[in-house]
């Protein structure tokens, strides 16, 4: 390659660069005002002109959330619904993609279009009824009010991911293995899973974050203050008058970490999960 030739891959690369460069901090600004005002003093906060960074650290807020608030209860609690919310929702969504990606039978075109359509609705649009069944079936004010809910809303999507990405897993191995004597409930253990795991792992963290940052169900269904998860935490930082908005960010960024952590650790499985199991039949 000639040197013109250098000079115009050089400057492709750093144009690429700065395009990236500058979508990542548009989408990060957010996030970093957040972080930024949880070190403000609370005067500071509603400055103006607004200090992109704090001209007096403090992380007097981070001691005074840890001190003066249940964060540690919201987040235990905002862990166990959305664990809850992942095994339920893959104990219904497994099967069901897996009989419908294995097998052909009457109606099942159109119980997959069915699937799609409650992906369509608002949660906000169907909350009165979900109340009156909570209530009627005594479920109100415990966890599994807002579990089978948030399970409900994300059953859609991973049974249309799991089934897609099934899809793609040769025949021929379920059948050695049926040859060799394993049942279907070995085969599905031990051959299907296994090979299915980005999709497992990509099912797991949407339908985790969706139950992490679930507002409008807890807000709905729970009354006792143990049982609040961390958007419900934050909510009840708002009076009457005024709102704590200092404290409430420093809430919302310490919800925030584990979501990172998880991120990070499966972030390769996530996107081979999103990409190969598409939805197509």
């Amino acid at each position: 390659m000639t040197m013109a030739g250098h000079d115009r891959t050089g400057l492709r690369k750093v144009r690429i660069y700065g395009v990236l460069l500058a979508l990542l901090g548009i989408m990060m600004f957010p996030f970093y005002t957040m972080v930024a005002s949880t070190f403000k003093p609370e005067q500071e906060i509603f400055s103006t002109p607004a200090t992109l960074v704090p001209d007096e650290f403090t992380a007097e807020a981070y001691l005074t959330v840890w001190t003066q608030t249940d964060v540690l209860l919201w987040v235990g609690n905002s862990f166990l619904i959305s664990i809850s919310t992942v095994v339920l929702t893959l104990l219904l969504a497994i099967p069901a993609a897996y009989s419908c990606a294995r097998n052909e039978f009457v109606g099942k075109r159109t119980f997959l279009l069915s699937v799609l359509v409650v992906q369509m609705f608002a949660p906000v649009v169907l909350i009165v009824g979900l109340f009156d069944v909570m209530v009627s079936l005594r479920l109100y004010n415990t966890y599994l009010a807002v579990i089978i809910p948030a399970a409900a809303f994300t059953l859609p999507f991973n049974i249309w991911m799991l089934y897609g990405y099934f899809k793609t897993i040769p025949l021929e191995l379920e059948e050695s293995a049926r040859i060799g004597g394993a049942s279907q409930f070995q085969i599905l253990w031990k051959i299907i899973l296994p090979l299915a795991k980005p999709a497992l792992v990509a099912s797991i963290t949407y339908t985790f974050l969706y139950a992490w940052n679930r507002l409008l169900f807890v807000l709905t269904f729970l009354t006792d203050d143990a049982k609040f998860n961390i958007p419900r935490g934050v909510f009840s930082m708002v009076g009457a008058l005024q709102a704590d908005w200092r404290m409430m960010l420093t809430v919302s960024v310490i919800g925030i970490v584990p979501i990172l952590i998880l991120f990070a650790f499966l972030e390769e499985y996530i996107v081979a999960g999103m990409t190969s199991g598409a939805v197509k039949e």
